[in-house]
């Protein structure tokens, strides 16, 4: 009994090199290329904004700051609103913008102080505008769907937007943004 015992822990232990060297042909990964922000780097500043829908009699005002974070990675848009008369409710939403180089798509994920949350994804920029379809298109409160959300670029100081969304009774809406940078 002692011998064959002697005979496995010798086994073990010769084979444990084999079962740790596969470990070592496991593919490695290289470290993700880091989006190449040219593009949006107009956007880097902070801008006033106003967003009016067609169902409201007036717009909504906000301040919208851009910013590279640390990393490299992510251009984060922190967007402040104190609210308005139908929705009297200070609010702070941020979007992490990134691309992402394996589907050659950008990326934007929100979060938002009131529990906002979404994923929208962008081919980039064409012809002066930056075309964003939201992915997560769930609806809320009286929203069925929404459209896709443009951005035109106007001049390096100003950007304009349009979007829009269906309501659950079936009525279109459209949502026109205009932002002009402040610093």
């Amino acid at each position: 009994m002692r011998f064959r015992f002697a005979a496995l822990l010798g086994a073990c232990v010769a084979l444990a090199p084999l079962a740790f060297a596969s470990a070592d042909t496991a593919p490695t990964y290289p470290k993700p290329p880091k989006p190449d922000f040219t593009s949006v780097k107009f956007l880097v500043g902070t801008w006033a904004c106003s967003s009016k829908s067609s169902r409201r009699p007036a717009a909504v005002l906000s301040t919208e700051t851009y910013a590279l974070d640390s990393t490299g990675y992510y251009l984060v848009q922190t967007t402040t609103s104190k609210g308005s008369p139908w929705f009297p409710y200070a609010s702070v939403t941020t979007d992490m913008i990134t691309y992402d180089s394996q589907i050659k798509q950008w990326a934007d994920v929100t979060t938002g102080s009131l529990g906002a949350y979404g994923l929208s994804m962008s081919p980039g920029w064409s012809d002066g505008k930056w075309v964003w379809h939201p992915v997560n298109n769930t609806p809320y409160f009286d929203v069925a769907s929404f459209t896709d959300y443009t951005i035109t670029k106007v001049s390096d100081t100003k950007w304009t937007a349009i979007s829009g969304f269906k309501t659950k009774a079936g009525k279109s809406v459209s949502v026109a943004d205009t932002c002009t940078k402040s610093s």
